[in-house]
């Protein structure tokens, strides 16, 4: 239920928010959501965030990243028995063509139940993952696992008997290797990764930001970008081009929308279809 301290400028203050994760995501949030929000947040203790799919596989994700999130961020309230909940999902994809690194994209989906709401933010940047390598000796195991950023990272291995995830002790390696061949590869669950920690708590302070932003319609707290309109004009010809014109906001409640103009007036000619066809 709705607590007492909760009001116009302040929608969330005084309450807790469930997160849904098996992996300390409730730290990377804390701070945030305490100096934006005046709430705390509390992990789920039962919620198989796991069941929706996991990074190495064996559980394969059955949707999007979103509905993941939102599934999670659900489950969370309903455990806990609050009115809000809040769960990330991250997905990982080559970048520039395959060569160089990746492409890290962490979104967070809050909901409020009681007010029928969910608000999305999501954040993306390129990223090292070391790509998942077999090894037959511990030579080969010590190149890989400083690659990785071994131990502060923890790793995965494959065996012919299974999967093991949560590494952070070469010597279990080695254990391994006695008995054959191990392909390597990160864990990037958050607990045994610190660069995605990172993220996740730069995207805590954009989420809770955007949660302090009501809108200017009806009043309801997540107001903030949706959407953009593509077509600035080229900087030779004129033309529109694919390159972003606006920024577009809008409420999780209502219909109302804002634009924003982007600073940059013109685009680089090299994107216009027109001029370098």
């Amino acid at each position: 239920m709705r607590t007492a301290t909760s009001h116009r400028g302040a929608p969330y203050a005084g309450e807790t928010i469930a997160v849904g994760t098996l992996h300390g995501k409730e730290s990377a949030f804390a701070p945030a959501f305490a100096r934006w929000l005046d709430a705390g947040v509390a992990p789920t203790a039962q919620l198989d965030t796991d069941s929706l799919g996991t990074f190495t596989r064996d559980v394969p994700r059955a949707g999007t990243a979103e509905h993941a999130a939102t599934a999670k961020a659900r489950g969370a309230a309903l455990e806990l028995g609050t009115a809000t909940g809040l769960a990330t999902e991250a997905s990982y994809a080559p970048a520039l063509g395959g060569f160089g690194p990746m492409m890290h994209e962490e979104l967070a989906v809050f909901i409020d139940l009681e007010r029928g709401i969910r608000v999305r933010h999501g954040i993306r940047q390129y990223t090292h993952v070391a790509p998942a390598r077999t090894v037959r000796t511990s030579a080969e195991a010590r190149r890989y696992l400083a690659r990785a950023g071994f131990p502060h990272h923890g790793v995965v291995a494959r065996t012919a008997d299974g999967v093991q995830k949560g590494i952070q002790d070469a010597a279990v390696i080695d254990a391994l290797l006695r008995r054959g061949p191990v392909e390597l590869e990160p864990d990037l669950r958050a607990h045994m990764n610190p660069t995605r920690r990172r993220v996740l708590r730069r995207l805590s302070w954009l989420l809770a930001a955007r949660l302090t932003q009501l809108c200017p319609g009806c009043g309801c707290p997540g107001f903030g970008a949706v959407g953009v309109v593509r077509g600035l004009p080229c900087a030779a010809c004129g033309n529109a081009t694919s390159q972003v014109r606006l920024d577009v906001d809008g409420c999780p409640a209502c219909d109302e929308q804002r634009e924003r103009p982007r600073p940059e007036r013109q685009a680089d000619p090299a994107t216009c279809d027109a001029c370098n066809p």
